[in-house]
């Protein structure tokens, strides 16, 4: 992996999960993660591969990106920078 590089995506591990479901709290569309890429910067950047959901009548399937950034300091809350919906 290069520095600053995004890693290959895996399966998720528990931490990985945890950070999701604290994180993402967004209504409307429920994302269900399975995989996960990592990129060190000032923190880490984590990016989930979802199924996706919407809570519409009737509801829509997809698949979404959800990019959440983790502060290198504590201080600070990890945040949601992007959610992207992948077109097939």
């Amino acid at each position: 992996m290069l520095c600053g590089g995004w890693s290959k995506f895996r399966a998720l591990e528990p931490e990985d999960a945890k950070l999701f479901k604290e994180v993402v709290t967004l209504q409307g569309v429920e994302y269900e993660p399975f995989a996960v890429a990592t990129q060190l910067v000032a923190g880490t950047n984590y990016k989930f591969l979802c199924n996706a959901t919407s809570v519409t009548r009737p509801p829509r399937d997809f698949l979404a990106v959800v990019t959440i950034f983790v502060p290198l300091e504590k201080t600070e809350p990890a945040v949601i920078t992007h959610i992207a919906e992948l077109n097939a």
